[in-house]
């Protein structure tokens, strides 16, 4: 069973190509202690709204990679936390709602990166249904 962690932090979410050319994935991002969080958010009837982030980095991180953990950790908190620096046209923020994530990966980094010791990697979800009607709003 996977470990689950939640929260109510604030959470930056967006599309993200996650399989070329067409499918797309809503992504997001969050802090939770010194750890970032970096999901897919499921959105049901989408398949393509479930993507897994890991095997998205696996297709963008080049494949002589020594630790697969630093490298894909590092590639997919760039990613999340790009979208703290330059928040999207088309995205979402969302503050004090409630979410929990179930973590598929978690990969501690040898030194911090963007200001976290590592990153959880998995799928959130919301516990507000309004919050979870907007996050698919995204796709469609």
């Amino acid at each position: 069973m996977a470990k689950r962690i939640s929260g109510a932090d604030r959470v930056i979410m967006a599309l993200l190509t996650s399989q070329w050319p067409d499918g797309r994935c809503v992504l997001a991002y969050a802090k939770h202690g010194a750890m970032a969080v970096v999901a897919a958010v499921p959105v049901p009837d989408l398949p393509q709204g479930d993507s897994s982030l890991w095997e998205v980095a696996a297709r963008h991180v080049p494949g002589n990679s020594l630790n697969e953990s630093e490298s894909y950790g590092r590639w997919l908190l760039c990613t999340g936390w790009s979208m703290s620096v330059m928040p999207p046209a088309h995205g979402l923020v969302v503050k004090g709602e409630p979410w929990s994530l179930d973590v598929l990966k978690t990969a501690v980094l040898k030194e911090p990166c963007y200001g976290s010791d590592g990153v959880h990697v998995g799928r959130m979800t919301f516990g507000n249904e309004e919050v979870s009607e907007r996050v698919r709003k995204l796709l469609t």
